[in-house]
């Protein structure tokens, strides 16, 4: 086994997502509808190209991105995708502030 077999998803995703969420929502205090369409847009574009640029093994991505407004009622969200789990897999990365929660899915697919 090499040693980039071992890599996974995360290992690319966790930084990168980190990075593009802390940027882009972290600094939004408040929820305006009217900006969560380009901010949705910009998150998972962000996301999409510094993973095809950066990491370390190479795969087709696809970024799911959520933004909820904090308004006291709860969220449930399951997702099933049928793929090959020895080599395609999924990351989530969930951040919030204090009027909003962002949920980014990373789905990394072998070509």
């Amino acid at each position: 086994m090499a040693a980039d077999d071992r890599l996974t998803l995360s290992d690319d995703a966790a930084v990168i997502c980190e990075d593009v969420v802390s940027r882009l929502f972290s600094r939004e205090a408040r929820y305006q509808h009217t900006k969560i369409a380009a901010l949705v847009s910009s998150i998972s574009d962000q996301v999409v190209q510094r993973l095809t640029q950066e990491a370390k093994l190479p795969r087709k991505y696809i970024a799911l991105v959520s933004i909820l407004q904090k308004n006291g009622a709860g969220v449930h969200a399951i997702s099933s995708c049928s793929w090959n789990p020895t080599s395609d897999a999924c990351y989530v990365h969930k951040s919030e502030n204090s009027a909003m929660y962002c949920i980014v899915t990373v789905y990394g697919i072998t070509v």
